[in-house]
């Protein structure tokens, strides 16, 4: 199982793919990758890295002002009917749209998420005053709950979007701050072999962006898989739009390429893989005993290895959102 923030928890449904010829955006110069709504610590490093943009909402005004603060001696291009957007100096506009596209994925509490049967029949048979957060379908006792929908986005169609929520013994804090930490991914993730911050972008005690690079090598696939991902964490507030009982926290991310083209230089030993959207909603509960208890929801998107069969890739990535909150959670209960 692959860590959820870059080497994502849905191993199986990730893979190397230089195939699709999709809107890439340049994040080379993200001087003002955080919100506006969060202070704006100083970005004193620089990455080239290019990221997908094509469910990310930006306006034709977004998209040139971007194009033309970037561009140099060649004009920006159109590969097969593809716009390549650089947005050097403007990565807030991709941050913070992937935010809005990770919030409302978590936030969705729609019927166009099908549960599973465990999940409908937990949903069906618990007393309402059981759940614990304010929110519809919200997680109680040692529940897992797990939902899968299409893809309402143009990439990726085929593959589901998986969605899983349990409670975890511990703070919001305590929970993004684990998620956060690359040095201890191995605690909660047996498959992995390693993750490294390539570049750290922008760290404040509420927030930080980075481009991470991580090894898994789950058992169902020959080869280590590598994830190298755009990931960004803040703090949410009441301008998100989203429902809380106490603090919160969001992460999301997103596979990087190191050129315009989606393509990587070849590497026999390992496959890289490709992360469409990998958001975990942390939200703190109000207990009457006071205890600190959040409820974790992550929702992945991501692409099969060709090795595997998509039926089985999508009944295998079910099961590992169920184990990748089981995991976080047993983290503190030890």
């Amino acid at each position: 199982m692959i860590d959820h923030l870059t080497d994502d928890p849905l191993a199986v449904e990730v893979q190397a793919s230089s195939s699709f010829n999709n809107c890439f955006i340049s994040v080379t110069n993200l001087t003002k990758l955080i919100s506006p709504r969060i202070a704006s610590p100083r970005v004193v490093k620089r990455t080239d890295s290019f990221i997908r943009a094509h469910d990310l909402n930006l306006s034709e005004e977004d998209i040139q002002r971007v194009i033309d603060d970037e561009r140099t001696d060649r004009e920006t291009s159109e590969r097969d009917g593809s716009t390549l957007v650089p947005i050097d100096g403007n990565g807030d506009i991709v941050i913070n749209a992937l935010v809005e596209v990770g919030l409302a994925e978590a936030g969705d509490e729609s019927s166009r998420w099908i549960a599973t049967s465990g999940t409908a029949y937990v949903l069906k048979k618990r007393p309402k005053q059981q759940r614990m957060g304010p929110w519809k379908n919200a997680a109680s006792s040692k529940d897992v709950l797990v939902w899968s929908t299409k893809c309402i986005r143009n990439l990726g169609a085929e593959y589901p979007v998986v969605k899983a929520r349990g409670l975890i013994n511990a703070s919001a804090r305590d929970v993004v701050d684990l998620l956060r930490d690359s040095s201890k991914v191995t605690i909660y993730n047996k498959s992995s072999l390693g993750r490294k911050d390539k570049v750290v972008l922008t760290s404040s005690v509420d927030s930080e962006a980075k481009i991470m690079s991580s090894l898994t090598k789950p058992p169902i696939v020959r080869k280590p898989l590598e994830c190298v991902t755009l990931f960004y964490a803040r703090q949410l507030t009441v301008q998100d739009n989203i429902e809380l009982d106490g603090v919160g926290y969001i992460t999301v991310g997103r596979s990087v390429w190191e050129n315009e083209d989606g393509r990587t230089g070849a590497n026999s030993s390992t496959a890289r893989c490709e992360i469409l959207l990998s958001v975990n909603l942390v939200r703190e509960i109000t207990t009457t005993s006071g205890q600190k208890v959040c409820e974790l929801t992550i929702v992945t998107h991501a692409v099969s290895p060709a090795c595997i069969p998509l039926f089985i890739g999508k009944k295998a990535a079910l099961t590992a959102a169920d184990g990748y909150i089981k995991d976080i959670r047993a983290v503190f209960e030890k």
